[in-house]
């Protein structure tokens, strides 16, 4: 393994030096923070920043050789890149040949990670000041910048030189490309003509507003559209959510079942061959809990419903709903509901469940008032929330 130093007088330009002369495939294995010059214990010299780095050079080990411990822990890296949070590599003691193989790969994938949002930064510099401007507010509102750099990359094929220095120009460009990732929002839909039964269930992770999502929902198409609904709800852990459905199926006029078993859900849907729409109400799940997870998909299997609408809180953290929505990869999910706007200034993460499940938005809720603080997903009026400044 060759080892090395570098030092520059800014982080950036050490580790652009490491890049250039051992490549992407350098490994951090240090970084310090110093003075040079000055007098008096270094007072009044220049900062400096210097970066130890290694490229990989193992010679081949014959099978029968033994393999060399290493007992020396090598200290934690705290790289800090172009204003961007440290980024933290360990290296760990190192026992054998296939461990310091393990561990540089690891360091490896984040240089890598260190050096694309170097890339990154440097890439938006070059861009005209309006496409700068628009670029941050996305990052400000959440949209993964993987997401950001897609949206820009096919809004730069679409724009000339001299459109790219306008910022009205911009603005509505973006807004073309938010809108064809959000696509035409999709509510439940009756046939015009002949009975066709809908069913709708909607799940989630606990506490982002099933309950009242789905009294919204039946409020909204017995009082508004005169149509025949059935309430059934398996959220039989939480004894008021039952009783919240209850007091709401009382003041709408529509009983609500309660049923405890995938086999109880299949006689309630069965009782109700005349109703138009059949909405289901199912428990919170925690998308950590796997075995909660499989009780949930033997619901759905059982009811069979036309579209399982996964409700998701406007609130929750990017990173989380990320984790959230690929727990449900085993449901089928048809549409999103999305709660809690009024709670929220950052609407990025709508757009990033969007993009990565391809999946259709239906409602939007921005209230606790039953029915009023429902509506219909309108992709325009979220296009242009996305690109608002804050």
């Amino acid at each position: 393994m060759r080892v090395k130093r570098f030092t520059a007088a800014t982080q950036q330009e050490a580790m652009m030096k490491v890049k250039m002369d051992m490549g992407k495939d350098a490994v951090i294995l240090h970084t310090r923070k110093f003075k040079e010059g000055g007098w008096l214990f270094g007072l009044f010299g220049k900062v400096m920043f210097e970066i130890t780095a290694a490229i990989e050079d193992v010679p081949t080990v014959p099978a029968s050789r033994a393999a060399v411990p290493c007992s020396q822990a090598v200290a934690v890296a705290d790289i800090a890149v172009a204003g961007q949070s440290s980024a933290v590599v360990p290296v760990l003691p190192i026992n054998d040949e296939s461990e310091l193989r393990e561990d540089i790969q690891e360091m490896k994938q984040m240089l890598n990670e260190v050096m694309s949002q170097i890339d990154a930064s440097q890439d938006v510099k070059n861009f005209p000041k309006p496409l700068q401007k628009y670029y941050q507010v996305l990052i400000d509102n959440d949209v993964e910048e993987k997401l950001v750099k897609k949206i820009f990359k096919e809004l730069m094929k679409r724009l000339s030189q001299e459109e790219m220095q306008d910022d009205e120009c911009v603005e509505k460009a973006l807004e073309k490309q938010i809108l064809k990732i959000l696509k035409k929002s999709k509510p439940i839909s009756f046939k015009k003509q002949g009975f066709h039964q809908q069913s709708v269930a909607l799940i989630g992770p606990t506490g982002v507003g099933k309950t009242t999502t789905i009294a919204k929902l039946a409020a909204t198409y017995s009082i508004v559209d005169k149509k025949k609904v059935a309430l059934i709800t398996a959220d039989t852990y939480r004894v008021a959510a039952v009783e919240q459905l209850k007091t709401y199926g009382e003041i709408i006029g529509i009983s609500v079942e309660v049923v405890f078993t995938p086999a109880e859900l299949q006689a309630a849907i069965s009782r109700h061959p005349d109703k138009d729409l059949i909405l289901i109400d199912t428990a919170g799940r925690s998308h950590k809990n796997t075995e909660q997870m499989v009780e949930l998909k033997s619901f759905l299997d059982i009811a069979v419903p036309s579209d399982v609408f996964l409700v998701l809180s406007a609130t929750t953290r990017s990173k989380d709903m990320t984790e959230i929505v690929n727990s449900y990869s085993d449901i089928p999910l048809t549409r999103l509901v999305f709660t809690k706007l009024d709670e929220t200034s950052s609407f990025g993460a709508i757009l990033n469940v969007i993009a990565s499940t391809q999946k259709s938005l239906s409602y939007i809720t921005v209230g606790q008032n039953v029915p009023d603080d429902i509506e219909v997903a309108d992709s325009g009026k979220i296009a242009k929330m996305m690109i608002r400044e804050s």
